[in-house]
């Protein structure tokens, strides 16, 4: 990856919408060879997607602990990964046989549903199975939160990071 790379990174960071010309124009080449660079971008796996942050007041978020037997790992992270559209993201951590699940429902009986699916289904390969409902959010990049008036860095389409208040 080199500089151009980079600042087409932080271009698309803060507008993943914008067109290959205005991608162009903004780093000096081709609307062409702008789409070049964020081809392999993405056939290299650096980018791997552009999503739409969607935000509803009656979401609730659950973040899911669980620490498994170590030979059991894989079976419980293959079990969550194909479980339920209510996980949103799944992560191994560095803590041994740890995974770390973000779950979203806007019905709390949801949740509760899919804490039980992952204790039945997988209870005697866990060491332990912890939950938190998230409170508050007070900080979100991806999703533009700005809870308290802090300012939050988002891409202003020259390749600098602006504040956005």
């Amino acid at each position: 990856m080199d500089k151009t790379d980079e600042l087409i990174l932080d271009l698309i960071k803060g507008n993943a919408r914008m067109s290959f010309e205005e991608l162009g124009a903004h780093i000096g080449m081709s609307r062409v060879a702008a789409k070049k660079r964020v081809m392999k971008l993405e056939k290299e796996g650096i980018i791997r997607g552009y999503n739409t942050c969607i935000y509803r007041d009656e979401d609730i978020t659950l973040f899911i602990d669980l620490v498994t037997l170590p030979d059991d790992f894989e079976d419980v992270l293959r079990y969550v990964s194909v479980r339920t559209a209510f996980i949103r993201q799944i992560y191994t951590t560095s803590e041994p046989n740890h995974i770390r699940i973000v779950a979203v429902s806007d019905d709390v009986r949801d949740l509760n549903y899919l804490l039980r699916m992952i204790r039945k289904a997988c209870g005697k390969s866990l060491t332990e199975l912890t939950s938190h409902t998230v409170k508050e959010v007070i900080k979100d990049v991806y999703g533009g939160v700005d809870k308290y008036g802090q300012q939050i860095s988002v891409s202003d389409g020259t390749g600098s990071d602006s504040e956005n208040g």
